[in-house]
């Protein structure tokens, strides 16, 4: 979940929550810089975006909670390789601070859905 989405009309979450989102499948260049920061391939893992203003008839996922991490990286402006830090979190806030010369990227979220999307 990009920080934008979270900050513009998001609503803060715990792990273990149940949720409702649309989810899309993620395009490869949308995600590319993911590889940039954190290199090792992320971006291969992440299966779907939870995007308020994307397609309105995307798939309507309900789920559960596993797990939260923040994602801070540097941009100059463009992502700087290797510069990404995940830190695991216990709730998804609306509002995150930066680290030091890092800004808050977003979340990296895995859900347990109960009917996975079909693609």
């Amino acid at each position: 979940m990009a920080s934008w989405q979270m900050e513009c009309c998001g609503t803060s979450f715990p792990a273990g929550a149940k949720v409702s989102w649309r989810l899309r499948h993620p395009e490869s260049a949308e995600l590319a810089w993911l590889d940039t920061v954190l290199q090792g391939g992320v971006a291969a893992t992440v299966d779907a975006i939870e995007d308020h203003h994307g397609d309105p008839h995307a798939p309507l996922v309900e789920g559960t909670v596993i797990s939260i991490a923040t994602l801070h990286c540097r941009f100059e402006p463009e992502p700087v390789a290797g510069s990404g830090l995940v830190t695991s979190v216990v709730s998804a806030e609306r509002w995150n601070d930066d680290l030091e010369e890092r800004n808050f990227a977003g979340f990296l979220i895995r859900i347990r859905a109960l009917h996975p999307a079909t693609r």
